[in-house]
């Protein structure tokens, strides 16, 4: 009974949300990419599959970390920042705001292709199917399918490749594991990551293709460039 009452409620406020979701996107074109059309639905509920997610995300939780805990906790707002541990401390908010205020745009465009697609599969998330699974960091609210941090942790790890191009496998790596991340902490199944990296991939692709968009990538490379030689540089010499 109580499952029904949370997927009743997750229902309703996916209906409230509904409004702000129609605004026009900063970047993303949502004509080039359709998510319902694009992704797969998701395990049938109670099905060898679903269920199969479920014993592999309670495996999961058993050898979760401490650090695995807090590393999930730091990525729930994704920016810039989530990619330090790849391009280095100088890699902030304040040091790149042209960069920070791209992933803000991506960040709310793709926000709301994300919840449309949440809304049309409308699977439930992983706690309100399987009550061992235990969530430890900050809880969503929103439907499972797809995950909105694979979606943008592929996303944001591709659009940098193009500024860090020395640096492309070690930013899709960890933009896999942001949204790995989220299994591990109980937010999302396996699947939900898969689809999201699948959309993050071809939202990428849609901007790349974009002229008015390469343009805009030739300033980031430069600020990108520009902090990086900022943060290298002796104290002595600035």
């Amino acid at each position: 009974m109580k499952s029904r009452v949370r997927i009743l409620t997750l229902i309703l406020l996916a209906a409230a949300a509904s409004v702000a979701r129609a605004e026009k996107p900063a970047l993303l074109d949502r004509a080039a990419v359709d998510p319902a059309k694009l992704l797969p639905g998701p395990p049938t509920a109670g099905s060898a599959e679903a269920r199969a997610e479920l014993e592999l995300m309670l495996s999961v939780q058993d050898k979760r970390t401490h650090a695995d805990i807090d590393r999930c906790a730091s990525e729930v707002k994704l920016g810039v920042e989530a990619f330090q541990g790849v391009l280095g401390p100088w890699c902030t908010k304040k040091n790149l705001p042209g960069l920070a205020k791209l992933f803000a745009d991506l960040d709310k465009d793709s926000k709301s292709m994300t919840n449309a697609a949440k809304d049309h599969f409308r699977r439930p998330r992983p706690e309100h199917e399987e009550p061992r699974i235990h969530v430890p960091i900050a809880d969503d609210t929103t439907f499972a399918y797809p995950s909105g941090h694979a979606t943008r942790g592929i996303m944001y790890a591709l659009i940098l490749a193009e500024l860090a191009p020395e640096h492309r496998d070690a930013l899709l790596d960890r933009g896999r594991e942001i949204g790995w991340d989220r299994v591990v902490a109980g937010l999302h199944h396996p699947s939900d990551i898969m689809a999201g990296r699948v959309l993050g991939q071809a939202l990428a692709q849609s901007l790349l293709a974009d002229p008015k968009f390469q343009s805009q990538l030739a300033e980031l490379k430069t600020e990108l460039h520009d902090a990086q030689q900022h943060a290298v540089e002796p104290a002595g010499n600035r």
